[in-house]
């Protein structure tokens, strides 16, 4: 609903090129997106005014400093991932919990958050005691008509969840002469209950793109601030990297990976949950992934003219499976489910397996031959 007004806060231009850090990965590879970092250095600069001039010898050097001067001091948004944080801060963060007015409250944060597209790019990845801890930190705000809950271009810190009542969103856009008009701008949408609205600010301490005022008389909303979003994000994602760098190092197979390759695969990992009898991966699909079971069973089968056998049983912690599709670039040669309660796999890409496990695949490959075939189950 909001999604032009999220194209119209990043501004196509030259400071939103050029250098970028590494995407943020959020918790366990789940990829915000690529944030921009600080400008070029005065290097940087002289060097493009170098080749610039060769390019175009026809600009006289008032004009050719103009046009630097505008890369130099145009300012990036400065996203969330390149603020600087202490890693025992991180630790001792006391998660927020506020109050709800609203009985049903928690239920309905929680379902929008799931619901929301956008918000899937930034929570998709949580389990749900992270979610729960999120849905906590939201707290009341009331509004009256006239009230601007957001304004545009002010810095924006928090995300915005209606309970009751209505907001309108105006945008106000540049006139023939290139400035903003002095009202509000032209109306946009009317959101109500349970709208979301003002989330890229959780990733960026970047200018409010548009204007949201109170149209009812009453409204009621759900905040969500920067600050504890973001110490959450980074604490879970902290815990979880401490919790499988200590098991993995008991994995047979990454035991020959030194204490940065483990950190990095356990940075890689995702977590997923399935319940019993569903697939994990079908017999014939193509391989994209790499699988280390965490918890729980699962059984692998290979289908064959005589029907489905059972070839191998997964109960142990560490156990591994999915490699073979990944080393030859195969289809995958069995089918593998969750059984008895369950089970929790973690899995890895196969650029991030390629890149990562490098170290190991030729271990793999000499241990695909333990492999049972159809045909000696037939036997």
């Amino acid at each position: 609903n909001l999604q032009h007004l999220r194209i119209n806060a990043i501004p196509a231009s030259p400071a939103n090129q050029g250098c970028t850090v590494p995407p943020w990965r959020t918790t366990m590879g789940g990829i915000v997106g690529t944030m921009p970092c600080c400008s070029p250095s005065e290097d940087q600069f002289n060097e493009m005014k170098a080749t610039s001039r060769d390019d175009a010898e026809d600009l006289d050097d008032a004009q050719d400093q103009e046009r630097f001067n505008m890369f130099k001091g145009a300012q990036r948004r400065k996203g969330i991932a390149a603020e600087s944080v202490n890693t025992k801060d991180i630790k001792d963060y006391v998660k927020p919990v506020y109050p709800k007015a609203n009985k049903d409250a928690k239920n309905r944060i929680r379902n929008v958050l799931r619901n929301n597209p956008k918000m899937q790019v930034l929570l998709g990845h949580l389990d749900d005691s992270a979610m729960e801890n999120i849905v906590d930190a939201f707290k009341d705000c009331d509004a009256s008509a006239g009230d601007l809950v957001i304004e545009q271009g002010n810095v924006g810190e928090c995300l915005y969840i209606i309970d009751s009542g209505q907001v309108d969103i105006f945008v106000a856009r540049p006139g023939p002469d290139g400035k903003l008009p002095a009202d509000k701008g032209a109306k946009v949408l009317t959101c109500g209950a349970d709208s979301l609205f003002g989330e890229l600010a959780l990733l960026y301490s970047s200018p409010r793109a548009a204007t949201v005022s109170v149209s009812s008389e009453k409204c009621r909303l759900w905040k969500l601030d920067r600050e504890p979003f973001k110490m959450m994000i980074m604490q879970k994602s902290q815990f979880q990297q401490e919790k499988y760098e200590g098991w993995l190092t008991e994995v047979d197979i990454f035991k020959s990976l030194n204490h940065y390759e483990l950190s990095r695969l356990s940075d890689l990992l995702s977590s997923t949950l399935f319940d019993e009898g569903e697939e994990i991966v079908r017999q014939g699909e193509h391989g994209d992934k790499f699988y280390v079971l965490e918890d729980g069973c699962c059984n692998a089968y290979i289908k064959g003219h005589d029907g489905e056998k059972l070839v191998k049983e997964y109960s142990e912690q560490g156990e591994y499976f999915g490699e073979i599709a990944l080393l030859k670039d195969e289809p995958r040669k069995a089918t593998v489910r969750a059984v008895g309660e369950g089970a929790t796999v973690l899995s890895i890409s196969k650029e991030d397996f390629t890149t990562v496990l490098g170290p190991i695949q030729d271990i793999l490959r000499r241990r695909i031959d333990a492999y049972p075939q159809y045909a000696e189950l037939l036997k």
